[in-house]
């Protein structure tokens, strides 16, 4: 609804509605002044688009701009045309109309209108209509109040000049004398006497100021002297907080005056206090009170000493206390951790860089000790002494160690290689083949960990398992690279997975860590060709099979695009398939509901976005409920189109076709025929549906050696079952 209504008065409100009871020989009779008051104003929705049609609205009339209770409220029905426009008698829901001691007081009224289900619109003052403002002088003679008056003597009759009733006469006014200066509000000094009070006027409403004590007032109310505020002494906010915005309280300003020596003039020290609001559209509102500050013509600003709500003081920055000395944070120094700026500060030694005397230490650069080295024992391959030459080794002799100039036989179960773990016995460890076999049903045939850097270090982790297919020969057609990583699911009841990816956890440290794919794949790219990231064959199962959401940004190629879900009359036994619809263009489809106005139109509006994602407009129209005609009055344009019929008030079911013409779109048009690659021609995407054999299939012209290693595979894992199965026969 606009925040601006446009509001007049156009019917004066005098005394209650009523018609005389006359006997039927009267032939008329007079009726009083209507008291309605004749409203007009303008509807829309939260979003700034005008409101038609029948719309439930509250009319409130408050004494007050802002707070306190109603003196009035009433609930109609308005009926907005297409543009929002309303107009409605107020007072016309009851017989009585408007209550007439509402004005009676002479005093501003505002009204506030608040539409169903939203919130009241910032209160508007009723001015009166021009003849109206006569009615305010009904209670003045000439612009003077009753009391400046006494009562004149009443007429006599004949009979009043005996001197008996002489006495009972009144005596004539006394006369008012004194004098009063211009602009001043008289004063009687006296029982008849008028003069000048201490109160002084310039200039005229809205622009008027007053004056206590003073003829030349500088703002709205000038006083010179003390004052005292027997009650709450308010300064309002500067208006009603939005979504958007909060509003700051009127300020309380104090000004001191300077002497400058570089200007040789006065200048003005301006601090306000000024309660300010926070958490504006919030659950939790708030405000704080704040100290402000300007130098001579200068808007004040903000200092950054502010009062919380609970009493708590912020002081500006750099703010400074009484003392020896000021203390506003501990910087922990080399070798040392800890420190701060607020609360209990503590220091501690960084024990990754300095050695404790009684626990272990760990020494990554080289050390260098002037004199003995005592120790019980030593610990570590002593790869870097010199001159030892000792029987045992950790009690170990020679023989227990693996040489690397010699053959060795590891016979443990778990053998460790730089930051790689094997976990088996190694049957053979020769140039191109390295194989393991798991010692137990937990563990794996072969494992290996990435190295793991330390925490704070800020570099990556190394990887667990880096491999590269052999190259084909290039120098002729039809040889393939040998697979990076070839792997087979195990055999069994139910069948194992070649390949489980499952991606790390991102770090919590910082904003902004994401965590790690399940599987990163990327095609490759050389000859321009078939480089697909990921490849899939249909097995028994999907060829590809997602349980979540799947997220494209490019183009999806099917033979249909189905939506499948549980049956919802019987979701536990049965599927709900439907099938999309397609077309030969990019095309989007809108629909819904309207109905026309008492004058048989309508308009539909659309999203801003429309026109820059649709063109090539086509319209549906269909009546319900009743036999009517219905056309598109206007085309679509500035996001909205026009429906008229042939009679009011008709609901009209629409729908808008449209080709996409976005900027995707455009740079990716739909080619409805397309020929094949030369070397797909002669194959089919589904070869079976022409009676050609499984080979057909256009795969095989795009990956030809991995689509045989598939069926070899294939055959060889069906021989392998059907032996597997094979009945036992006796001899």
């Amino acid at each position: 609804m606009n925040r601006a209504l446009c509001l007049g008065i156009i019917a004066a409100l005098c005394f209650p509605s009523a018609f005389a009871q006359q006997s039927s020989t009267v032939t008329s009779t007079n009726a009083a002044v209507p008291t309605l008051i004749n409203f007009s104003g303008t509807l829309s929705d939260l979003n700034g688009k005008p409101l038609t049609g029948t719309v439930g609205v509250t009319f409130y009339l408050y004494k007050e701009d802002q707070g306190g209770a109603p003196l009035w409220l009433e609930t109609q029905n308005v009926q907005a045309d297409r543009t929002g426009h309303y107009n409605v008698m107020l007072g016309s829901t009851r017989s009585t109309g408007l209550p007439a001691d509402i004005f009676v007081a002479g005093q501003a009224r505002w009204l506030c209108v608040q539409a169903q289900g939203q919130k009241e619109l910032p209160r508007v003052m009723l001015l009166s209509v021009p003849y109206a403002l006569k009615a305010g002088d009904a209670q003045t003679i000439g612009g003077l109040p009753p009391s400046a008056f006494v009562l004149a003597a009443p007429v006599n009759t004949a009979a009043a000049t005996s001197s008996t009733d002489s006495a009972g006469t009144v005596p004539p006014p006394a006369t008012i004398t004194g004098s009063g200066t211009a602009g001043f509000l008289p004063d009687f000094t006296g029982a008849a006497t008028i003069g000048n009070s201490a109160v002084f006027q310039s200039g005229a409403s809205p622009t008027a100021k007053i004056g206590i004590n003073t003829n030349a007032p500088t703002t709205t109310l000038d006083i010179h002297g003390g004052e005292v505020v027997r009650g709450v002494f308010t300064l309002p906010a500067t208006g009603t907080a939005t979504a958007s915005a909060g509003k700051s309280s009127q300020p309380e300003s104090f000004v001191a005056s300077s002497f400058s020596s570089s200007t040789t003039s006065a200048v003005n020290q301006t601090f306000h206090w000024q309660a300010e609001p926070s958490n504006n559209n919030t659950a939790n509102p708030s405000a704080t009170l704040n100290l402000l500050y300007g130098l001579g013509t200068a808007a004040p600003s903000e200092t950054g000493l502010r009062i919380g709500p609970k009493g708590i003081i912020a002081f500006a920055s750099g703010q400074t206390f009484p003392g020896n000395g000021t203390i506003t944070g501990v910087t922990a120094g080399t070798d040392l951790t800890g420190g701060g700026t607020t609360g209990t500060v503590t220091l501690n030694l960084d024990t990754t860089k300095v050695p404790r005397l009684a626990a272990a230490n760990t020494f990554t650069a080289n050390q260098t000790v002037n004199g003995t080295v005592t120790a019980t024992s030593f610990a570590g391959n002593g790869a870097s002494l010199t001159n030892v030459n000792a029987a045992k080794l950790g009690g170990l002799v020679p023989g227990s160690y693996a040489q690397l100039a010699a053959s060795n036989t590891f016979t443990g179960s778990e053998q460790r290689f730089n930051n790689s773990v094997i976990v088996g016995p190694i049957t053979s460890f020769t140039e191109g083949e390295l194989a393991a076999g798991a010692s137990s049903t937990s563990n794996p045939g072969m494992g290996a960990v990435g190295f793991t850097v330390a925490s704070g270090s800020s570099q990556d982790g190394g990887d667990g398992i880096v491999t590269f297919g052999g190259s084909g020969d290039t120098t002729t057609i039809f040889n393939t690279g040998g697979a990076g990583i070839s792997a087979e699911g195990g055999g069994g009841f139910n069948g194992g997975s070649a390949v489980v990816g499952l991606g790390g956890g991102g770090g919590p440290c910082c904003i902004g860590s994401t965590d790690g794919d399940g599987g990163f794949f990327e095609g490759g790219s050389n000859s321009l060709s078939d480089g697909d990231a990921v490849f899939g064959l249909t097995g028994s199962g999907f060829a590809g099979n997602f349980e979540g959401s799947i997220n494209v940004s490019g183009t999806i190629f099917a033979g249909t695009k189905d939506f499948k879900i549980d049956h919802p009359l019987d979701p536990a036994n049965k599927y709900l398939l439907h099938a999309s619809v397609e077309s030969s263009e990019m095309m989007n489809i809108y629909s819904g509901n309207v109905t026309t106005d008492a004058q048989g139109e309508a308009t539909v509006r659309l999203p801003d976005w429309f026109e820059v994602v649709n063109t090539d407009f086509r319209y549906q129209l269909t009546v319900i409920g009743q036999f009517a005609q219905a056309i598109v009055g206007r085309k679509i344009a500035n996001h909205e189109f026009a429906v008229r019929t042939n009679a009011p008030n008709v609901e009209v079911s629409w729908q808008v076709t449209a080709v996409r013409h976005d900027r995707f779109a455009q740079a990716n048009p739909l080619v409805v025929e397309q020929e094949k690659e030369t070397r797909a021609r002669g194959f089919y995407i589904h070869p079976e549906l022409y009676g050609a054999p499984a080979e057909k299939q256009i795969e095989w012209s795009r990956h030809p050696q991995m689509m045989k290693r598939s069926a070899d595979l294939r055959a060889i894992r069906q021989k392998n079952i059907r032996a597997a199965t094979q009945p036992l026969t006796s001899k």
